[in-house]
């Protein structure tokens, strides 16, 4: 992808809030927004309770490439947050992630040729430096990777990558594939008679038993994502995993 291409299509995805969704959940939302130059907002909901249990806050990509992430309670209070920068591939941007609730960071980088991932918590640090990655997913990167071939996915191809996991050092193989709605946890009968539904899972039948796919879902108009679905990225309050659905929307 030419420079210039790559930076008109960041401009198109990441200025109306990373490609994600219009649909607004309430009075918080707006006023999240509003704050701190916020363009897009997900709202994390337990799938054990339905209960709100966190919010994502975008802020619009900058000059530099970059896009900050606040990451807060339903107290509203900030505690993580994340650095985007895309200077490469739009599905490859680097990232810095710090939770201040048990202090623990991870990052995706890439020197020259090589993508060097590390994680940690306190004063202890690990990396591992993956040489092949010509096609490693990072990240929010996977939104990126899904518009880039939309066309692919939506005609019914299978498509398996790489998936970044610097909390594991190593990267995973998974499969997107387009699923019929009422195959779809996050369908909605409602107002998404018109999305597109992707599931996601390893692309290994083995690595299947260790985790459950996720599912998105998308708004064809714009290939904007609307719902996830799935094993969330944030620890819950006590460092276990959370299964959540996100609820995204966005302001310009």
């Amino acid at each position: 992808m030419s420079n210039a291409k790559r930076q008109h299509y960041l401009r198109r995805v990441l200025a109306n809030g990373l490609g994600l969704c219009a649909i607004l959940t309430g009075v918080y939302a707006a006023t999240a927004l509003a704050q701190e130059n916020y363009v897009t907002a997900g709202s994390a909901y337990s799938l054990d309770n339905n209960e709100l249990v966190y919010r994502e806050l975008y802020t619009g990509l900058d000059e530099n490439q970059s896009v900050r992430v606040d990451y807060t309670g339903p107290d509203g209070n900030v505690f993580a947050s994340k650095t985007l920068v895309f200077q490469g591939e739009p599905f490859q941007p680097s990232f810095d992630f710090e939770d201040t609730r048990d202090n623990e960071f991870a990052s995706a980088h890439f020197q020259g040729a090589r993508l060097v991932l590390t994680s940690g918590m306190n004063n202890s640090q690990n990396e591992k430096i993956i040489f092949d990655n010509a096609r490693v997913v990072i990240d929010s990167g996977l939104d990126a990777y899904i518009q880039l071939n939309w066309d692919k996915l939506v005609a019914g191809k299978r498509l398996k990558f790489d998936y970044a996991m610097p909390a594991r050092l190593n990267t995973v193989q998974l499969e997107v594939r387009k699923i019929k709605g009422s195959d779809s946890p996050v369908y909605d009968a409602n107002y998404g008679r018109e999305w597109i539904y992707f599931r996601i899972a390893p692309a290994k039948k083995f690595s299947a038993l260790f985790a459950d796919p996720i599912n998105l879902a998308y708004d064809p108009n714009g290939k904007y994502l609307i719902r996830f679905h799935g094993r969330s990225s944030i620890d819950d309050d006590k460092g276990g995993p959370q299964d959540v659905r996100i609820e995204y929307e966005y302001t310009n």
